[in-house]
């Protein structure tokens, strides 16, 4: 895969892998000659001290939480997966749906909604602790999350992965790296092929870095050498990446990492946000549901000492303002 670097002077947690080039930003010197970004994404910029409402969250959950995904395609759905063990699924009004699991997960990225055969169901990607690649089901007549093999033969230990849509179709982008070469991310297509999943393969893309998180926006696929989760939230012409780092708050960038700046988040009358979320995923378009702006969710500890999952609405930067 053909290689493109700018060198910038500003630190940035965020590298650029378009569709034929991996751009390099910021964190990674490049020896080739200092340009500019040649397709900066569509977005107004952020004022400074950008402050965003909690609007929703889920009950007091049992302990810690490791990743959190939501669902595209039909009614969204929100898993997930818990630090000492477990994975639990929840409708939008942050009500936990059927039965918890004893899965133990290290990631599990964005599903997608989809019916296989005459069956309704909901797929999320996720690496177990030894490191496979499974797929976890959410469908109406199942009582808990369901763990299936998925059709990606990879011999190494899985560290991250991140999904995306498929611009050729197919039900879901997969990226993955794994804890042999945090420096190659591995990309493909989830299909679904009379009902039965199929996987095509796509090149591999190398980086000048270990990849410690990853996120599509829209057909780009954008890598961080130093967050530790991160999300997208796209809609329209809209499209910023939000990352987090240990012990800081929400970042927000919309020109696929040059620059960045704290998201601060407004607790709710009954909401108490957590101040350094551990995890974060994101949508700007709901298929139903009260969010119109879309939804940024983060989990973590709030100040009372109590772990959540957290819903934020984002409508301020993602929604035109309305005019007279």
């Amino acid at each position: 895969m053909q290689i493109k670097g700018w060198r910038l002077s500003a630190a940035s947690p965020f590298v650029n892998a378009a569709a034929g080039a991996i751009v390099l930003f910021g964190a990674v010197a490049c020896s080739r000659e200092e340009k500019g970004p040649e397709a900066p994404p569509q977005a107004a910029p952020i004022a400074a001290g950008l402050e965003l409402p909690a609007v929703w969250s889920t009950r007091p959950l049992s302990g810690p939480v490791r990743d959190v995904a939501m669902s595209t395609g039909g009614g969204a759905i929100l898993a997930v997966a818990f630090e000492r063990g477990g994975l639990e699924f929840f409708n939008m009004d942050g009500e936990r749906i059927g039965e918890p699991s004893l899965f133990r997960l290290k990631a599990i990225a964005d599903g997608r909604s989809t019916s296989i055969g005459d069956a309704a169901v909901t797929l999320f990607p996720g690496i177990t602790e030894a490191g496979e690649i499974k797929g976890y089901i959410f469908s109406p007549g199942l009582l808990a999350p369901t763990q299936i093999d998925l059709p990606i033969t990879e011999e190494r230990a899985i560290q991250g992965l991140c999904t995306g849509d498929s611009s050729a179709g197919g039900l879901v982008r997969i990226a993955y790296w794994t804890m042999a070469n945090s420096m190659s991310l591995t990309t493909g297509v989830l299909s679904e092929v009379n009902g039965d999943l199929t996987w095509t393969p796509e090149a591999a893309t190398q980086t000048d870095f270990p990849v410690t998180s990853c996120v599509f926006a829209y057909d780009t696929l954008v890598a961080s050498p130093r967050s530790d989760d991160s999300a997208s939230l796209t809609r329209g012409k809209y499209s910023a990446l939000l990352s987090l780092e240990e012990g800081s708050p929400i970042q927000i960038s919309t020109d696929y990492g040059l620059t960045t700046m704290d998201v601060g988040v407004r607790d709710g009358i009954t909401i108490q946000a957590p101040r350094n979320p551990t995890a974060i995923t994101a949508q700007g378009t709901l298929p139903a549901g009260g969010f119109p702006g879309g939804v940024v969710v983060v989990a973590g500890e709030n100040s009372a000492g109590e772990h959540q999952v957290v819903f934020i609405d984002p409508s301020e930067i993602t929604l035109e303002p309305v005019t007279e």
